[in-house]
Formats: structure tokens, C-alpha cells, sequence
């Protein structure tokens, strides 16, 4: 098994209530027994919302190892598989799906914005299934949706982590009086402008004013000081 990179961000649970009544509404529209949404954890696969029909085997917040499973094959190819009839597919004739009799598969993809995989969004079949064009273009929009969604949450992570940086800009930073360093929240002492560069966007350039100027190199005049002496 490849080498998967996650994100861990965690969705919210109102946006989980919308994911489910998607899943309910695919395998209604659809007239399959599963339909449903995974998140990928390495090494486990989890489900998020799975729909509540009488014949689908899965239930929201199951986990499974990744082990040849449809979904796993997924993510790992970051593309579309659809498996018509699993126990006569030399390929599939071995999946663990079969012991549910779940033997029919058509599944995508979810990613996040950055491109990382979230999980899968799919249906399961204990028929032989060839997925036609209704499913597909329903399952696309499905999706389309989902990825919005996570565009969303992951956008607010970043809102704020963006306002936790502001807050420790705003409040009370410990300086030392001498050096003028600030200590950190691990207790490390930093330049100041390292700090602020580091907990902001704003950039510095150096220079020296007239007071330090004065004081460093006492034999060179500023312009206020020349305006003096004439």
C-alpha cells in the first residue's frame, strides 16, 4: 500500500447531518442497499454516513483496515473504479465486500482544496451492476458537492488559525527588558522581528535612528544636527 497523506481537519456536525441525508437520498434516487462516505485514516478506512436502508451491512462511524478494499483502490488511483460483478472479475473475485454480498461497486474520489485525499463517496449493489450514465452523473454531483463542503471547512481552519495569530499579536507578549527578545509559548526566547514575521505577513528592512545613530557613531552628523550648526 502507497504512502497516503491526510489532512486533519476535523468537519463539522451539522455539515455530517447534510452528508447524510446525501448518502440517504443516492441509494432512494439510485435503488441500491449502500450508499455512503468514507474518510480515509491510514492504516483504516472509517465511515462517516452510511445510508439508513434496511440491506446495506454498514453503519456510520464503522472502521475497517485497509485491505483490498473497493474504496481503498480509490483513493490510492485518485479516480473512479466501478466493479460490475465482483465474484466473476478476476480482479475483484477475492474483495472483502463479497462477504456481505455486496458485489457491485461504482465509487470517487473526495479530495480537499490542497488536492489531498478526504476518502470516497460510492455505491454498493448485491446485483450485478452496470452503473450507467444516471448513476454516474449522480454520484458526480454528489461528490462536486462534498468537495465544496471540505473547501469550506478548510477555509475556516485557516480563518482561524489566521485569528489566533491576530489574538497573539494583540495580547500581552513577554519582552525582555534588556535585549528586547520575546519569549514564545514553549518558553523559547526570539528576536522580535522573528516573531512577528513568523506570527504575521509583515516583513522588515533595517535601519538606524537618529537617537541610536547618534549614540553609535558620534562622529557622524545627522541633518538635524548639521542644520544646528550653521
Amino acid at each position: 500500500m502507497e504512502e497516503i497523506e491526510t489532512v486533519s481537519i476535523s468537519v463539522p456536525a451539522e455539515m455530517m447531518n447534510r452528508w447524510q441525508r446525501v448518502v440517504d437520498i443516492m441509494a432512494q434516487l439510485l435503488n441500491v442497499p449502500s450508499a455512503i462516505i468514507t474518510k480515509v485514516d491510514p492504516p483504516e478506512i472509517q465511515i462517516l454516513r452510511s445510508a439508513k436502508t434496511p440491506e446495506n451491512p454498514y453503519r456510520s462511524g464503522d472502521k475497517g483496515t485497509m485491505a483490498k478494499h473497493y474504496c481503498e483502490t480509490v483513493i490510492n488511483n485518485r479516480s473512479k473504479l466501478q466493479v460490475s460483478h465482483a465474484p466473476t472479475d478476476p480482479l475483484w473475485k477475492t474483495a472483502p465486500e463479497i462477504r456481505y454480498g455486496l458485489v457491485a461497486y461504482l465509487g470517487y474520489p473526495l479530495c480537499w482544496p490542497s488536492g489531498q485525499i478526504f476518502g470516497t463517496i460510492c455505491v454498493l449493489d448485491k446485483k450485478q451492476n452496470q452503473f450507467g450514465e444516471r448513476y454516474e452523473k449522480l454520484l458526480q454531483e454528489f461528490k462536486e458537492l462534498i468537495e465544496s463542503h471540505l473547501a469550506l471547512v478548510s477555509l475556516n481552519d485557516h480563518l482561524k488559525s489566521a485569528m489566533a495569530e491576530v489574538k497573539v499579536l494583540r495580547g500581552m507578549l513577554p519582552i525582555c527588558s534588556s535585549c528586547k527578545k520575546i519569549r514564545d509559548d514553549r518558553g523559547y526566547w526570539t528576536q522580535i522581528e522573528s516573531y512577528i514575521r513568523d506570527h504575521s505577513e509583515a516583513q522588515f528592512s533595517h535601519s538606524i535612528c537618529p537617537s541610536c545613530l547618534k549614540k553609535m557613531y558620534p562622529e557622524f552628523k545627522t541633518s538635524e544636527s548639521r542644520n544646528k550648526d550653521k
